[in-house]
């Protein structure tokens, strides 16, 4: 993906931000979808569950959406690539300044899903999120990992939902599952260790999940970071950037699970 050319035309680009970082539209996004009927609800994790969540979600975002005008033109996008599971992605401007992320449906069959969560229903995992989820879990990595922080720039309509469209500041350097195939997966593991490590955090080890654990849990602040795999780190400048981790301040039964899979 480096290697294509960057959005000339960037549309409302992040100089139109009212703010940057946990600041901004994406705060006040995260601030109403919290008052949705279906947030905080303690109906069991299912994906009939996030169906209705999302129409209520959708429902209630969409004249907020209107009012302050962030539903983004279809020119906004020129070159966007095929991404993961999650996004797909644009570089924008030249030289290349940021990253444009467009959400599309984890469960791509049902249409639902905005990226992942972790749940406890089936054991500790990741499942399906909802918007509210997902916009947290955007304010959270700002403030967990202010380095690599993301701006919400706005939403598109699909004829399937609303999709949220966020900035986040380009950081040239290389992924860390491109350069396991240089060094081997060992030593990559090894990095992404020590890098958890010396800021405080201890290794979950889920009963569920074959292979190395990616979802690491730091007691001192609350704070459990899932996906941190090395597709979703960068090295630069001699350190790691975890730019599309999974950070999360579990509480009730997520806390109890967290804890006993330490």
């Amino acid at each position: 993906m480096s290697d294509a050319a960057p959005s000339s035309n960037p549309g409302k680009t992040h100089a139109a931000q009212p703010g940057q970082g946990s600041g901004g539209w994406l705060a006040d996004a995260t601030a109403l979808l919290a008052t949705s009927v279906g947030d905080g609800t303690t109906e069991p994790w299912s994906l009939d569950a996030l169906g209705d969540r999302q129409v209520a979600d959708q429902a209630l975002i969409e004249p907020w959406i209107a009012t302050h005008g962030l539903c983004l033109a279809p020119n906004t996008f020129q070159q966007l690539l095929l991404g993961g599971t999650e996004h797909d992605v644009e570089f924008v401007e030249r030289p290349v300044s940021h990253v444009r992320r467009v959400t599309k449906p984890t469960d791509e069959a049902r249409g639902v899903g905005y990226g992942y969560t972790p749940v406890v229903e089936g054991g500790l995992r990741l499942g399906p999120a909802s918007l509210g989820e997902y916009l947290r879990r955007l304010m959270l990595l700002n403030e967990v990992f202010p380095d690599v922080a993301m701006a919400l720039e706005g939403f598109i309509r699909t004829p399937q939902r609303l999709e949220v469209v966020t900035l986040q500041e380009y950081v040239p350097g290389r992924l860390l599952g491109d350069i396991a195939t240089e060094v081997g997966g060992h030593e990559v593991r090894r990095l992404i260790e020590g890098w958890f490590t010396r800021r405080g955090f201890a290794k979950l080890y889920l009963s569920n999940q074959p292979g190395p654990s990616h979802a690491w849990y730091r007691e001192e602040d609350n704070t459990a970071v899932f996906d941190a795999k090395p597709a979703n780190l960068l090295e630069w400048a001699g350190s790691l950037r975890p730019i599309d981790v999974n950070p999360v301040h579990p509480a009730g039964a997520l806390l109890r699970a967290i804890r006993a899979a330490l």
